[in-house]
């Protein structure tokens, strides 16, 4: 009787370090992967598929509530952008650009305001639920910067959201 209350103490002891540390893990791998410049690493942890229909269903609904209280021609304007923020959206969606927006705060680092260029970024997890947390950064400065959303894949993490700050 004794082992098996060893046992159980044990498990749970495990599933709870689990718990509390895998999103560090999963953070810091992805911030490790960024800053050696590991792509391959990056592309293993991070569902693009997901992450670019994410982007791609959020700039689609911003382009259409924009458009639509105006006539045909600001429709097909949204149409327009609507095509070319996806194709935008696969070209900068990559472990590349992923890589850029953990380690210098946007995907590319022209489109980074100066105030920010050669600050480092602080990231922090915060915990949604028990199948998703956020990966929320800082600059040096105490301005918000990107934040990363998670979720679990099995006993692991996967990177399926980003959101970029507002500057």
């Amino acid at each position: 009787m004794k082992k098996l209350v060893l046992l159980i103490l044990f498990v749970a002891a495990v599933t709870g370090g689990w718990f509390f540390a895998s999103p560090w893990l999963a953070m810091k791998g992805i911030v490790d992967a960024a800053q050696a410049g590991d792509l391959a690493a990056l592309d293993e942890r991070i569902d693009f598929d997901r992450l670019q229909a994410e982007a791609s269903s959020q700039i689609t609904a911003e382009i259409a509530e924009r458009t639509q209280d105006g006539g045909v021609l600001e429709q097909i304007g949204g149409g327009i952008a609507g095509e070319i923020a996806e194709s935008a959206v696969e070209n900068a969606l990559t472990p590349r650009g992923i890589a850029n927006v953990v380690t210098v705060g946007g995907i590319a680092l022209p489109f980074v305001p100066d105030r920010f260029r050669g600050q480092e970024l602080k990231w922090d997890v915060e915990r949604d639920s028990l199948n998703r947390f956020r990966g929320v950064s800082t600059w040096e400065d105490g301005s918000s910067g990107p934040v990363m959303v998670f979720e679990r894949d099995g006993i692991g993490w996967d990177l399926v959201g980003v959101q970029m700050a507002q500057f």
